[in-house]
């Protein structure tokens, strides 16, 4: 197993509106969140991408498919890469951005826990052995779950670490300092040199 880029969606209307959603349908990427995915696929493009994964989620569908687009691919829709489960408050509009908080405290029913987050994503990360570079689009907390993983933090612990729309976090799983990008928009050249061995 090599490198995985994973990428979050560019942004969607769900974004703009401040509305948590984890339904596949609705809330697609708006023009800028169209702009955000194509010059991200610019800057994979520079590494041998041999296969895109993607959540089902529309804003994440979409962004893997002008990924795809740009580097020859067909995305592979992964069930695993999906948004967090949000329980009772999935499509509720975010007044109050300490609910992680009080999702920690059990205030939320339904919610899917950061565990079961981790492990689905996970599951992924160890599935795909046989490639050397993968891109994965999915969404910010399946992400941060990933890191997580690496840096033994919990949700709670990373509470200030946001990914951004579009942007890149590169984990190399053959490396001892596995965590080679976190929420990037470009490749920069020492980031390329790190990367050398799966460059164009």
């Amino acid at each position: 197993m090599g490198v995985i880029v994973f990428i979050r969606h560019g942004q969607s209307v769900s974004n703009v509106m401040r509305i948590l959603t984890c339904d596949n349908e609705g809330y697609p990427l708006t023009d800028e969140g169209i702009s955000q995915s194509q010059a991200v696929a610019n800057e994979i493009a520079k590494l041998r991408v041999e296969k895109i994964f993607t959540s089902p989620v529309i804003r994440a569908y979409q962004t893997a498919s002008i990924i795809g687009e740009r580097l020859g691919l067909i995305p592979i829709v992964d069930m695993r890469l999906r948004e967090r489960g949000l329980g009772e408050l999935n499509n509720t509009r975010i007044t109050d951005y300490h609910w992680k908080i009080k999702l920690y405290q059990g205030m939320y029913k339904g919610v899917e826990s950061w565990e079961e987050m981790q492990n689905r994503m996970l599951h992924f990360v160890n599935s795909i052995s046989n490639y050397s570079v993968v891109a994965a689009v999915s969404h910010n907390d399946p992400i941060k779950s990933v890191i997580g993983h690496y840096l033994n933090m919990d949700d709670i612990s990373m509470f200030g670490l946001v990914i951004n729309n579009a942007n890149m976090t590169i984990i190399n799983t053959e490396a001892d300092k596995p965590i080679l990008a976190l929420s990037t928009p470009l490749l920069s050249r020492n980031l390329l040199n790190n990367l050398r061995s799966y460059v164009k």
